[in-house]
């Protein structure tokens, strides 16, 4: 890719980064809904075996799987709750996090594409790491009348023993200010089992669009923004 005018190696590098993330990363389908989010989910409200009523959601988690205590701060933070398969030999875990965020995100999310979006939260959840590496390498992105859902898979491979666990999250970006992340992590033996739960148990997920919004880290709507703004000036450029 050649420079162009006044455009700078850094930003290029970005643009690049885009490119590949684009290149590489599955958009499966993308499909515009005339309901809301949870309108399949309504017939789980009663129900539901886990309750939140601090965020206002509810879930039926996979059979047999239960909550897991007593997590380190590295591992839980922003999680609410996390549901584990409780066998040691094939761990498998599935949890449930939450953020705010601005109207700004929120506008981003609903003014750029499919492509665009489902392009920034590979960027987001690619930061490489001195101890590991992530490459997001499929995407679902499902647009409804309050809000978007963005379902992913992604393999991280940690260094320090070549080891690689598989994972899909869940993305929920509520016009009412909210983000909901369902995430699971499995090893490769046990992925197929697992998604398969995973998937079932999502589909209960139901939240109240009255439920309360936490603190934002500034830095994640910045780096959310930013990025759409380097897709937006990249297109026009070229």
């Amino acid at each position: 890719m050649q420079s162009r005018g006044i455009v700078s190696k850094k930003f290029l590098a970005s643009i690049v980064v885009v490119v590949l993330i684009l290149g590489s990363t599955n958009l499966a389908y993308a499909t515009k809904h005339d309901t809301s989010i949870f309108s399949d989910a309504q017939r789980f409200a009663d129900s539901n075996a886990y309750k939140n009523d601090n965020y206002s959601f509810s879930i039926q988690p996979p059979l047999n799987w239960g909550v897991l205590t007593n997590l380190p701060p590295s591992l839980s933070n922003h999680t609410i709750v996390t549901f584990s398969n409780n066998d040691k030999s094939q761990l498998a875990t599935f949890g449930i996090s939450h953020r705010h965020i601005g109207q700004n995100v929120i506008d981003a999310i609903n003014n750029h594409t499919d492509n665009d979006v489902l392009a920034t939260i590979s960027q987001e959840m690619s930061v490489p790491s001195p101890d590991s590496k992530t490459i997001v390498y499929n995407g679902i992105v499902d647009r409804y009348n309050d809000g978007m859902r963005v379902a992913v898979s992604w393999a991280t491979q940690y260094t320090a023993d070549n080891s690689t666990s598989l994972s899909e999250s869940i993305f929920y970006f509520l016009n009412s200010g909210n983000q909901f992340t369902l995430e699971l992590t499995s090893n490769q033996d046990n992925i197929d089992k697992n998604s398969q739960l995973f998937e079932d148990s999502a589909n209960t997920f139901l939240v109240s669009q009255t439920s309360p919004v936490p603190e934002f880290p500034t830095s994640l709507v910045i780096l959310i923004v930013g990025m759409f703004s380097v897709i937006f000036i990249s297109r026009i450029k070229n």
